[in-house]
C-alpha cells in the first residue's frame, strides 16, 4: 500500500500532528548551588585594595552606623514612607480577599517596622504569632516579632538536585525556619548550661525577608554599606573639626621681648628678671578680653626710619576657616544619603533655587520606592497572605495578592480635570464613605452621610422628596418652627421650653408604607433622641442661639440625619 512520506524520506504517521505537551523539564531543587560570595574589592593592577574591605563589616558595625543624623534621617523617612503606601488584596474569590486585607490591615504597622530592619541589615527575621479567633472562627495573625538580626540565621533542609544516572545527587539548601541564638539560659541533660535553643522557628511561624536578595544570599542587601565609607570620615572630620574649633577658637598667644633685657625686682623678692621671662607671666594672666600695656620701646631694622617695637603679642591662626568644615562634612552628608538611595534635595534646598528640580529628585525616589514595594511584595504574598489563606479555607484555594498603589504619579491634575467632568455627566459618583473619612468625619458621621447621600441637602420646593418619612421631616419643620419663633419673640427660649414635635403617628405609617418592620419602635427611640437634642440646644438660651433661624438651621439638618438613618 503506498504512503506519503515526509521531508526527511519516513512514510507520515497521524501522531505525528497530533498537539502533544513538551517534555517536561526538571522540577523542583534540580539545578544551581543558588548562594555564593558577594565580596568583590577594587584593586589596583597587580593587587592592592584601594579603599575599605566592606565585605568585613558585620552587623554591630551597621547597627552603630544607625546613630549618624544623616544616616537616620534617611532610614526614618524611607521607613515612614513606605508605611504610608496604600494597598489593598486581590484574589478570585472575594471572601479570601476580605479576611486577608482586614487581617494584614491590622498588623501593617508592625509588620512595616520590621521590613525596615532589612534596610540596614540586609535582612528581617521574624517570628509569627498564629491566635484562634473564637469570635470571627478564624486563625488570625496576632503578632509579628522582630528579632534582632544578629542572634538569627536561617535553618536549612538539604534535599537531593538532579544527577545523571550513575552519579551522586548533589545536595541544595532550602529555607526551612529560623535559628536564633543565643536565647535564654537553658540546660542539657547533664545539667550544663547552654546559650539559645536546639530547636528552630518551624516555616509555618517564620517569616524571612531579605532586601533585593541576589544569588540566592539570605543576608540580603544592606543599604548602608555603600555609604560606610562617607559615614566613617563623617565620624572622624566632626571630631577633628570639634578640636580645630576649640584650638582656634581661643587662639594661642605668640609673644616677643628681649632676652637681655633686665627689669628690677619687687620689694618682697628682691629678684630682678628679664624680658622673656615677662614675657611669658603676662601670657600666661591673658584671658578673653583681657587688656595688656607693653613698653613702646623700638629698635631700628636697617636704614632710614623703618623701625619695630621690641615687644609684641600676636595670635597663632589657621589660614583654614569653618567654612572648608562646613562644605566637606555637607558633601560627606550627600555622599551618606545617595549610598541610602535617598535623592539630596529630599533633606535639603537646591542651591540653585530650582523648583522642577526638586520635584524630579522626589519622582525618583517615590519610583524607587515602588521597587522595594513589589521586592516586599513577593515575600508578603507567599509567607503571609498564602499561610492566612491555607489556615482559613484550604491549601487549594485561590491565593490572594497585595497591590501595592503607585508613587510618583504626577498626573493629577488631568486625573482631576477628568473626575470631575464624570461626576457632572453622572458617570461616576464618589465614594462618600472614603470622602467621610478624608474630611475627618467620625464613625457614626460616615455611616450616616453614606446611608443616606441626600442628608445634607434637605428637600426644598423646587427638588421634591425622595420618599414619605423625608416628606413628613417637611411638615414636622413647619410645626417646630412658629414654636421656636414666639419662644424668642416672648422672651421664653431656656432650658422650661418645652417643643413638641408632633407627626410621630404619620412617620410610623410611612415607614410602615415603605415595607420597614418595627417601624413604631424606630419611630419612639428617634424622637427620644430628637427630644434630648432640643432639650439640651434650648439649654443653652439666647446667650448661645443667637435666634430662631440660628436653630432651625441646626434642627433641620439634625432632623434629616436622624430621618434618614431609618431603614
Amino acid at each position: 500500500m503506498p504512503q506519503l512520506l515526509g521531508p526527511n524520506g519516513r512514510p507520515i504517521k497521524a501522531s505525528d500532528f497530533t498537539n502533544k505537551k513538551a517534555p517536561p523539564p526538571k522540577t523542583g531543587e534540580a539545578f544551581g548551588q543558588w548562594a555564593g560570595s558577594d565580596a568583590d574589592f577594587a584593586r589596583l593592577p597587580g593587587g592592592g585594595v584601594v579603599q575599605f574591605d566592606l565585605s568585613k563589616l558585620t552587623l554591630p558595625d551597621f547597627r552603630a552606623m544607625r546613630d549618624h543624623y544623616q544616616v537616620n534621617a534617611s532610614l526614618s523617612v524611607l521607613t515612614f514612607m513606605l508605611h504610608q503606601v496604600d494597598f489593598h488584596v486581590e484574589c478570585e474569590d472575594k471572601k479570601i480577599a476580605d479576611l486577608c486585607e482586614r487581617q494584614l490591615r491590622e498588623i501593617w504597622t508592625p509588620l512595616n517596622r520590621s521590613l525596615g530592619t532589612a534596610n540596614w541589615a540586609g535582612f528581617s527575621p521574624n517570628a509569627l504569632n498564629w491566635e484562634n479567633d473564637t469570635e470571627l472562627r478564624e486563625v488570625r495573625l496576632d503578632k509579628i516579632k522582630d528579632l534582632y538580626p544578629e542572634e538569627c540565621r536561617v535553618h536549612w533542609k538539604l534535599v537531593d538536585g538532579y544527577a545523571p544516572p550513575g552519579f551522586s545527587p548533589p545536595k541544595f539548601k532550602v529555607f526551612d525556619g529560623i535559628h536564633q541564638s543565643p536565647g535564654p539560659l537553658t540546660y542539657d541533660d547533664e545539667g550544663r548550661i547552654r546559650r539559645g535553643y536546639s530547636w528552630p522557628i518551624p516555616v509555618e511561624n517564620s517569616f524571612w525577608y531579605p532586601l533585593l536578595m541576589e544569588n540566592g544570599d539570605y543576608s540580603g542587601r544592606k543599604l548602608l554599606r555603600p555609604a560606610f565609607t562617607s559615614w566613617f570620615f563623617s565620624v572622624l572630620v566632626h571630631l577633628f573639626a570639634n578640636r580645630y574649633y576649640e584650638r582656634f577658637g581661643e587662639p594661642t598667644p605668640v609673644g616677643r621681648a628681649p632676652y637681655d633685657e633686665e627689669f628690677p625686682g619687687t620689694p618682697t623678692d628682691g629678684e630682678p628678671s628679664y624680658g622673656n621671662v615677662k614675657m611669658l607671666e603676662i601670657l600666661s594672666q591673658l584671658r578673653n578680653r583681657g587688656v595688656v600695656v607693653l613698653p613702646n620701646d623700638r629698635t631700628p631694622t636697617g636704614a632710614g626710619t623703618a623701625s619695630e617695637f621690641d615687644y609684641t603679642i600676636e595670635y597663632l591662626e589657621s589660614q583654614m576657616r569653618g567654612a572648608d568644615f562646613e562644605r566637606y562634612l555637607t558633601r560627606l552628608d550627600e555622599e551618606v544619603s545617595l549610598g541610602i538611595f535617598t535623592p539630596i534635595l529630599l533633606m535639603r534646598t537646591a542651591d540653585v533655587g530650582s523648583y522642577n528640580l526638586g520635584v524630579g529628585h522626589m519622582q525618583i525616589w517615590l519610583w524607587m520606592l515602588n521597587a522595594i514595594c513589589g521586592d516586599r511584595k513577593q515575600y508578603i504574598d507567599k509567607y503571609i497572605l498564602r499561610k492566612m489563606t491555607d489556615y482559613n479555607f484550604s491549601p487549594k484555594a485561590p491565593s490572594p495578592k497585595i497591590v501595592f498603589k503607585k508613587l510618583g504619579d504626577n498626573n493629577m491634575d488631568m486625573l482631576q480635570a477628568v473626575i470631575v467632568e464624570l461626576i457632572k455627566n453622572d458617570k461616576a459618583k464618589p465614594d462618600l464613605q472614603q470622602l467621610g473619612e478624608l474630611a475627618g468625619l467620625t464613625l457614626t458621621q460616615v455611616k450616616q452621610l453614606a446611608d443616606n447621600p441626600t442628608a445634607d441637602a434637605p428637600p426644598t420646593d423646587n427638588a421634591p422628596p425622595t420618599n414619605l418619612a423625608i416628606r413628613t421631616a417637611t411638615d414636622i419643620i413647619g410645626r417646630v418652627q412658629p414654636q421656636i419663633e414666639n419662644a424668642f419673640r416672648d422672651g421664653k427660649f431656656g432650658p422650661e421650653l418645652k417643643v413638641n414635635m408632633g407627626y410621630k403617628r404619620k412617620l410610623e405609617k410611612a415607614l410602615e408604607a415603605e415595607g420597614t418592620p418595627n417601624a413604631v419602635s424606630y419611630v419612639n427611640r428617634m424622637y427620644e433622641r430628637m427630644d434630648r437634642w432640643v432639650q439640651d440646644v434650648c439649654a443653652l438660651g439666647p446667650d448661645e442661639i443667637s435666634g430662631p433661624d440660628s436653630f432651625m438651621d441646626m434642627f433641620e439638618k439634625v432632623l434629616t440625619v436622624e430621618i434618614g438613618a431609618l431603614p
